[in-house]
C-alpha cells in the first residue's frame, strides 16, 4: 500500500468507528457510560478531522466548487421535501 492508500484507510475507519461510537452512545446502559462514550466520540471525531484535513492538504481529497445554480436548485428540491414531511406529519 502507498501513502494515500494508508491515509484514506485511516479515514475510513475513523469514520466507521464515529458511527459505532454513536450507536454505542444510543444503547449505553448508565449516564457515567454514556460520559465515557461521548468523550471517546469526541476524540475520534477530532481525530477524523485531522486526518481529513491532511489528506485534503496532500491532495489526497479533492472537492470540486459546484455551480450555484445546481447549489439553488439542490436546496428547492430539500426544502420541498422538507415542507411535504412537515405536512403529512400533520395529518
Amino acid at each position: 500500500m502507498n501513502d494515500k492508500e494508508y491515509m484514506m484507510d485511516t479515514l475510513d475507519t475513523l469514520k466507521s468507528l464515529s458511527v459505532n461510537m454513536t450507536y454505542a452512545m444510543n444503547e449505553a446502559s448508565c449516564e457515567k457510560l454514556y460520559k465515557e462514550y461521548f468523550n471517546m466520540f469526541k476524540e475520534i471525531n477530532k481525530k477524523t478531522k485531522e486526518v481529513f484535513n491532511l489528506a485534503y492538504k496532500l491532495g489526497y481529497y479533492t472537492l470540486e466548487e459546484e455551480e450555484e445554480k445546481k447549489i439553488k436548485s439542490a436546496l428547492k428540491t430539500l426544502s420541498q421535501e422538507l415542507e411535504s414531511f412537515s405536512e403529512g406529519s400533520k395529518k
